[in-house]
Parts: C-alpha cells; sequence; structure tokens
C-alpha cells in the first residue's frame, strides 16, 4: 500500500521511516526545498549553517535517541556536563547543578541547596513546593494541572517570585517561547517530573555539527535507501474529497495530483488549519484544531572574531531580548570552524529571542543591536570583539503556545476521516512540543495507520 505524507519534519520523516520498516511504500511531500521543519538547516551564500533555532537533546528524549540510533546517528551529538548555567551582568555565572553519585530526588535537592542563583528563601520555597510533585507526581497528575498558569501552580505551592523570574522564567521561555504567566502549568511541571527524578534524564546534548547535517540528512538518506521517495517544492495545494469526505487526491501547488491508499499530514497545525475542508469542520476533531495558536519566535547568530566565552553548554539569561544561548562554535564541534564560512575561530552565538511578538515587525538591525548592548553587559569581552556578520531568522508561528485549557484539544493521530492521519508534536502524545513529540508522533501515526490498514484488510467483504 502506498503512504502519501505532506510535511518534512521530524513528524513527517520519523512518521516514514516506521511505514518503511512495516513494509509500506512511502512518498513524502515538502513544501520547502529543505527538509527539517522547525529544525531546518540551510547554507547561505558565505557557505554559514543558518539554524531556524537552537535545538538541543535531552536525557530524557528517549525516542529520540531511539530513531537516531535506528538510523545510525546515535554518535551525532555529544553530552556537556549537567548544570543550567545562568549568564549575569559582568561576566559573572550563576549555576545550578545536579550532584553527581546520589540518588534523584535526592542529588536535585542538595544541587538545588547548593545553587548560588537564588537565595535561601527562595530554595527552600521550592523544596516545599516541588518535593511532593517530584516524589508523588503522575501522567494523570499534570495533565490535570493544565487549567492554570505555571505562575499561579508556582505561588499556590509556596514558592518565591523571585525563584520565578530568577530559575523558571527563562526555562519557560526556552521551552515555549512564552511566559511563566501565560504558559499552562501542565509543560512546566512535567519538565520537572522527567529532568528532576533523573539524573540522566536532565543531560544536555549537542548535534556534533547541526541539526540538518547530524539527523536530518541521515534520516532522508535511511528513507531513500529503503525505496521511499521524497520531494521538495512540493506544496499541499488542496484535499480533493470523495462524497463520503474521505480523500480521493491531494492537489500540489504546481498542479500534480497525489494519490495513495492512506495521506498522513505532518504540516505544521497553524498549516493544516488553512486547508481543512469545509465539511470536515463539522467534526469536532478538526473544529478543535482551531484552539492551536503557534508561538512567535527568532533566532538570531552572531560571528564574532574573537572568543567571548568558554563556556561548552546551554546558557540562559535574566531580563534579555534573548531567553537561552550558545556559543555553536565550542558546542558543535563539526560546525562554526574557523575556515568555515566566516567563522575566524572566534564565537559564534545562536540565540533565542523570547517572548518574540514585539521583535516580528522590527528591523533587523534594530534588534540585533539591542542583542549586541546585552551581551556586551554579560560578557565584557564582547565590548573588544569585532562583529563579522549577524543573521535573524524569524518564525511568526513556532510550536503552538501551552496556554492553560489548550492540552485537551490535542487530536489522536487517527482522524475521522478514513484515509487521513495526522502527526507532529502537537497531536496527543505524552510529551510536550518539542524534537522528542515529533518523534513521537511519527511513530504513534505509523502504529495507528498500519493497525487500521491492517483491519480493513482482515474485515470480511459483505456478502449480498
Amino acid at each position: 500500500m502506498k503512504i502519501a505524507i505532506f510535511g518534512g519534519g521530524i513528524a513527517g520523516l520519523t512518521a516514514a521511516i516506521h511505514l518503511l520498516d512495516k513494509g509500506y511504500e512511502v512518498d513524502l511531500y515538502e513544501k520547502r526545498s529543505v527538509l527539517g521543519g522547525k529544525v531546518s538547516v540551510w547554507k547561505d551564500s558565505d557557505g554559514d549553517s543558518i539554524e531556524s533555532g537552537l535545538h538541543v537533546v535531552f536525557g530524557g528524549y528517549k525516542e529520540l535517541q531511539s530513531m537516531l540510533k535506528k538510523i545510525g546517528a546515535e554518535k551525532h551529538f555529544e553530552w556537556k556536563d549537567l548544570s543550567l548555567v545562568y549568564a549575569e551582568k559582568g561576566g559573572r555565572q550563576t549555576r545550578f547543578e545536579k550532584v553527581q553519585g546520589l540518588p534523584s530526588p535526592v542529588a536535585e535537592l542538595v544541587g538545588g541547596l547548593k545553587t548560588n542563583v537564588i537565595t535561601w528563601r527562595d530554595k527552600l520555597s521550592l523544596v516545599r513546593g516541588l518535593l511532593p510533585l517530584l516524589l508523588f507526581g503522575n501522567e494523570g497528575y499534570f495533565r490535570s494541572q493544565d487549567d492554570l498558569t505555571y505562575s499561579d501552580w508556582h505561588a499556590r505551592h509556596g514558592c518565591t517570585d523571585n525563584s520565578l523570574q530568577r530559575l523558571w522564567r527563562p526555562i519557560s521561555l526556552a521551552l515555549n517561547f512564552i511566559e511563566p504567566n501565560v504558559i499552562s502549568a501542565r509543560p512546566m511541571v512535567t519538565i520537572f517530573n522527567y529532568f528532576g527524578r533523573n539524573y540522566e534524564d536532565a543531560r544536555f546534548g549537542f548535534f556534533k555539527a547541526n541539526p540538518g547535517e547530524s539527523m536530518i540528512a541521515p534520516m532522508k538518506t535511511y528513507i531513500e535507501e529503503r525505496g521511499g521517495k521524497i520531494f521538495t517544492n512540493a506544496r499541499l495545494k488542496e484535499f480533493i474529497l470523495n462524497d463520503n469526505e474521505t480523500i480521493q487526491s491531494i492537489a500540489l501547488g504546481d498542479g500534480r495530483f497525489v494519490e495513495a491508499d492512506a495521506y498522513i499530514s505532518a504540516l505544521p497545525v497553524h498549516s493544516l488549519k488553512k486547508l481543512i475542508p469545509k465539511a470536515w469542520l463539522a467534526h469536532e476533531y478538526f473544529y478543535n484544531l482551531f484552539h492551536f495558536v503557534g508561538s512567535p519566535v527568532a533566532n538570531c547568530q552572531l560571528w564574532f572574531d574573537k572568543k567571548i566565552t568558554d563556556t561548552n553548554n546551554l546558557m540562559f539569561a535574566h531580563g534579555t531580548t534573548f531567553a537561552t544561548f550558545a556559543d555553536v562554535s565550542i558546542t558543535c564541534p563539526q560546525d562554526f570552524q574557523a575556515g568555515q564560512g566566516t567563522a575566524t575561530g572566534g564565537s559564534v552565538l545562536s540565540l533565542v529571542l523570547a517572548p518574540a511578538h514585539h521583535l516580528m515587525h522590527l528591523p533587523n538591525e534594530v534588534i540585533t543591536a539591542r542583542v549586541m548592548e546585552e551581551l556586551k553587559t554579560i560578557f565584557p569581552k564582547a565590548r573588544e570583539a569585532k562583529l563579522l556578520k549577524s543573521t535573524i531568522v524569524k518564525i511568526p508561528e513556532s510550536v503552538y503556545k501551552a496556554v492553560p485549557g489548550v492540552d485537551k484539544f490535542r487530536p489522536d493521530q487517527a482522524s475521522p476521516i478514513e484515509n487521513f492521519f495526522l502527526c507532529g508534536d502537537y497531536t496527543y502524545q505524552k510529551y510536550l512540543a518539542s524534537m522528542e513529540g515529533a518523534a513521537l508522533s511519527g511513530r504513534h501515526v505509523a502504529e495507528k495507520l498500519s493497525a487500521k490498514l491492517k483491519h480493513h484488510a482482515h474485515t470480511p467483504a459483505e456478502t449480498v
């Protein structure tokens, strides 16, 4: 049977991999010239890798790591020291480190008491508020917390506002690009559970080159070596329906038509909403997709003529335009190195700008100037360094805003339409909108599609 997948991000590529392993014929269509979706990377005219964001593999990303191993890319990233590094003014750093050699959550508790990020009053409030969660929290509890913001949850559990602003606000912005008083408590407490109960789950890993070369290219190779076909510059224009609302064919933007036994949308939810046939909106399943709104985010990359930091890890910042960042000339040892594109051996910073709703219509040079002024306050060496080049990638709608009340609308991968399925990090799976969530959804959709087609194949034909 032939399966047509639309969308060449992690979810669509993962679905293709699993379906090929199950023996299906798979064609994948991506509207852009590059694969990768939210983790796409491309080369500019200078030969520099331009990334759509700063992407980190967490130890808790078990599905993503399993997929990387399947395609032979498990050694394409490297782990960093387990530490939350906060860049402070004047070049100082504060850290939150789990204590190695102790079991969780004792390792987190002792590490939290030793940190200099927050005060003793803050620490004691967090022990009182978070320890019961780490000891007794479960999936049912996490999902039940979707009716309030994380700020509200934090306050209700007696945690201080200073710990919220100093410790968790940067995490919230890095996680979903929105503030703690906007984000649902559900994703935040889920993060605490995953990373607070197991030392290995909390590790950070960086791709040795970049996501495009380290992950997306091996996924493409795996698919094509097993007979899968990938078509770029192939935009889904319209669903052509049968009388019973099932899909007859897909019209592409270039005038071609695609026919298959089943169809999978791996498009971002904001793109899919623009294409849903009106007839389908009678189903609550599709109607509810309009509860999802994308978070705006921007990624800034800066090339310097000298190193302005020696930190080989993910970093966070307080009160700056950028929420989290890294010197990728250090964290990614196979890219952004001297002699590659604009890089001369100096720092190459990749910075996530969030919240970004106010940045979308600002000129890039204005944003870059603001980021540079802020960098000079936390990295004194930046005052003496020359900026060689800067780029800004703006994404008006990235991951969906995980605001209170939305989690219950996440759709199952099997839709009410007999031959139509969904995957993507917004669909229902145990994790959040992330690379891990996308990989989980890709496996789930392959399993559910296969089960459905096998059921129909073994259903006896109706006799007359």
